[in-house]
């Protein structure tokens, strides 16, 4: 599994995880990682974002300083849909793989 900070400009969108070609997001306001083909899509085939490369302890102070918070205004479905997920990646789990697989 390996980790990305995804960028658009200079604004921190997401800290991402890649495993087997399934790319998840992590989604502050629910406190997991989330399948989103969309990130997927673009990271292989459009490259409208920019994907940087990180290690688990970077993943975690992005993630507290709250990279990945969306508004909930502006995202209600896509925010309804990550909230029933019923197989969301706990970021424990999720950095702790990433762990083995950084170098």
């Amino acid at each position: 599994m390996l980790l990305y900070l995804v960028s658009e400009d200079e604004r921190r969108v997401w800290v991402a995880a890649l495993a087997h070609e399934t790319m998840y997001a992590y989604v502050a306001n629910t406190g997991k990682f989330h399948d989103n083909n969309a990130l997927r899509n673009d990271y292989y085939m459009e490259r409208w974002f920019t994907y940087e490369a990180i290690g688990p302890a970077e993943a975690r102070r992005l993630i507290d300083e709250g990279v990945g918070t969306l508004d909930d205004d502006d995202h209600t479905d896509a925010l309804a849909q990550w909230r029933s997920d019923p197989k969301p990646l706990d970021p424990v789990d999720v950095l702790s793989i990433a762990a083995g697989y950084y170098r």
